[in-house]
């Protein structure tokens, strides 16, 4: 399985911030050029999160889309917030996502889901699932309210969730934290066949290359961390197999692989 490292943009009112738990944020930059960071470190993928369009009803941000795409990045995006409807996940691929995310859309409106999957693709189709712990118990978690609404059920979870091709799970307790993503979110879904991508607390190398030696973990995503370093994919993520696409116009590699 290729490992790979997907840049976070947590995005409030327009403006790039550092998210922490939910609940306060800290104003970093124009998305845009963080966007161009991003792909100017070659990250693999680069998510964008829009945490006020489904909480104020707006619809995807387009424009923000738009912006960021004019850019001309080479490094695949994924786009997040607002998603209501296939008309929106289609018109968001036509102006340059590749993928996108969805969360609270699986729970309330799971037959859009399903039209979605169908009129764009499950591989572009990602699931993203904040789950935090309370009492040892682990429950998923509703980022717009801001609190548990159901205690985790890796197998029950899993069959009522299909239509996406990989599981975004985020740890709310330590998302902004460093270094301090709880891994027993991890090991829930052991015995599923899902893909894995962990968000929340991810800050340093050797975390990172524990966490991706587990089968089922696909990628990790990186927010907060990511706009505090100069080049920081060398120190938070040696080299990985996607690296190999990456090639000189003399078909020499400008980044080696790393077996994990």
């Amino acid at each position: 399985m290729l490992k790979r490292l997907v840049g976070v943009i947590t995005v409030k009112n327009n403006w790039a911030v550092q998210s922490i738990g939910y609940k306060k944020y800290l104003p970093i930059g124009r998305p845009e050029i963080i966007a161009e960071n991003y792909d100017r470190w070659q990250l693999d993928e680069i998510l964008i999160i829009d945490i006020d369009r489904s909480k104020l009803n707006l619809g995807p941000n387009y424009e923000l889309l738009e912006k960021i795409t004019s850019k001309r990045l080479m490094t695949p995006l994924c786009y997040m917030g607002g998603i209501r409807s296939s008309h929106d996940a289609l018109k968001l691929i036509n102006r340059g996502a590749d993928r996108i995310a969805l969360d609270s859309l699986f729970r309330h409106n799971p037959d859009i889901v399903d039209t979605i999957a169908d009129t764009i693709g499950l591989q572009a189709v990602i699931k993203v699932q904040p789950l935090i712990v309370k009492e040892k118990e682990i429950f998923c978690y509703d980022y717009l309210k801001q609190t548990p609404f159901e205690k985790l059920d890796p197998m029950k979870f899993v069959k009522r969730n299909k239509n996406f091709s990989e599981l975004m799970i985020v740890d709310v307790e330590n998302e902004g934290v460093l270094g301090a993503f709880n891994e027993n979110l991890i090991s829930m879904f052991s015995k599923s066949n899902l893909q894995l991508i962990c968000f929340g607390g991810i800050s340093n190398s050797s975390q990172v290359k524990r966490i991706l030696s587990n089968p089922i973990v696909s990628a990790i995503a990186i927010g907060n961390s990511l706009s505090y370093r100069e080049i920081p994919h060398k120190s938070i993520l040696p080299q990985t197999e996607v690296d190999l696409a990456r090639q000189t116009s003399f078909g020499k590699i400008t980044r080696g692989a790393k077996d994990w």
